[in-house]
């Protein structure tokens, strides 16, 4: 009996193409990315102060970080500067509970911060997550330490959803050729 599947159907599009995107295409694409992280930012940071978050500008930084030019990879970024900013926001916190000024204790957290990151497979957060670390501990604040972690954490959670959003609403906008 002669084999039924007539195996895969042509393709229209190239499997692989060697051009570069044309000098349009890399306007187009451009745009959108800078109009997507400009949005990002702004909404927010002018949101922040609405849902009771005093530093917006922790939010407008993590949007901006997250935004790639596709949902798919901000929401990679996304997951990775969560997980990373969660890990940062508890050794911080840890950290500055016994800080008292001495290097090595910062240094040892910036350490178990990057190896927290690599052990739970989010490697690429590690550096965030270091930063998270050095804005609790060695940014001068009068609050009281569970706070800085506490309302960082939430400032560039805050950023990171909005980021998302606007790359799905726009990966939902019907695309022209």
């Amino acid at each position: 009996m002669p084999d039924s599947n007539p195996g895969p159907a042509p393709s229209s599009e190239p499997a692989f193409s060697s051009q570069p995107p044309s000098t349009r295409e890399r306007l187009i694409a451009g745009t959108r990315q800078a109009l997507m992280t400009a949005a990002a930012a702004w909404i927010s940071y002018a949101s922040s102060s609405l849902i009771g978050l005093r530093e917006g500008f922790w939010a407008a930084i993590s949007a901006i970080v997250v935004m790639q030019a596709d949902l798919t990879s901000t929401e990679n970024s996304a997951r990775d500067r969560f997980i990373g900013t969660a890990i940062g926001g508890l050794i911080g916190w840890a950290c500055a509970l016994c800080w008292h000024g001495h290097l090595w204790i910062y240094a040892v957290a910036v350490g178990l911060t990057v190896f927290g990151c690599w052990l739970a497979e989010v490697g690429a957060a590690g550096r965030l997550a270091a930063v998270t670390v050095t804005v609790i501990v060695l940014i001068p604040q009068s609050e009281a330490i569970w706070k800085i972690a506490l309302f960082r954490s939430l400032e560039v959670s805050w950023g990171i959803a909005v980021a998302v959003t606007i790359a799905w609403l726009v990966a939902k906008l019907p695309r022209r050729s």
